[in-house]
């Protein structure tokens, strides 16, 4: 039964972790998805049809992190949430309803509004804030306590302004969240929760050899 424990690991479609030290467990809604390597571990809270993509961590073990409907994050990001903040703001992490955190992003005790969307690689340090209906060009990043006004894309190191938004850039954001949440049943049929794969494998092994063994 060894090969059949390892391939149920393999195909764990989400690995929850929790802290029974600090009695923190993840809490995931019923309509959100995760797939296989995510590492979710404290007081983390994920909204309706969350989708947490390949590689990332959400590390709440020191303090919380939200996550609203509608969500992504996208491979390999990483949200952490401070004890405290050196800002002296809040130190928890809030992601926002219909938001698109790309691939690679560091998000440390930041607060992003609804409808944003973060680019690749972004860095957003304590105590940093997003408005609703901004954009994050790929590489920027935000030093601790800067605020990013709504409506307008942000880029750089450190991020400075770019310009507004138009109307029909701010009404794409949820679409773009959206249509995220539709890949994960593509994916989600790779990676079952529990499979039988391999001990019907053996029991139609053993089946066989039964019929094949000539009569003494």
């Amino acid at each position: 039964m060894r090969g059949a424990a390892g391939l149920a690991r393999r195909l764990a479609l989400c690995r929850l972790a929790a802290l029974e030290s600090q009695a923190m467990s993840p809490a995931a809604a019923v309509l959100g998805s995760s797939v296989p390597a995510d590492v979710c571990i404290g007081d983390c809270d994920l909204f309706d049809k969350v989708s947490i993509w390949y590689g990332c961590v959400l590390r709440a073990d020191l303090n919380a992190i939200m996550v609203g409907a509608f969500t992504n994050i996208q491979d390999r990001t990483i949200i952490h949430a401070a004890r405290t903040s050196p800002t002296g703001l809040p130190a928890h992490t809030t992601v926002g309803r219909y938001v698109t955190v790309g691939q690679a992003c560091l998000l440390r005790s930041t607060y992003i509004h609804d409808e944003v969307v973060i680019g690749d690689r972004c860095i957003l340090l304590e105590g940093s804030l997003v408005e609703k209906h901004a954009v994050l060009a790929p590489g920027t990043v935000l030093p601790p306590g800067r605020l990013i006004p709504g409506g307008q894309l942000w880029a750089g190191n450190p991020a400075r302004y770019v310009r507004d938004l138009t109307k029909d850039e701010k009404a794409d954001i949820p679409i773009i969240a959206q249509g995220m949440f539709r890949h994960i049943d593509e994916h989600s049929s790779e990676f079952l929760p529990f499979s039988e794969a391999f001990p019907e494998a053996e029991r139609l092994r053993a089946l066989l050899a039964v019929k094949e063994k000539p009569a003494s």
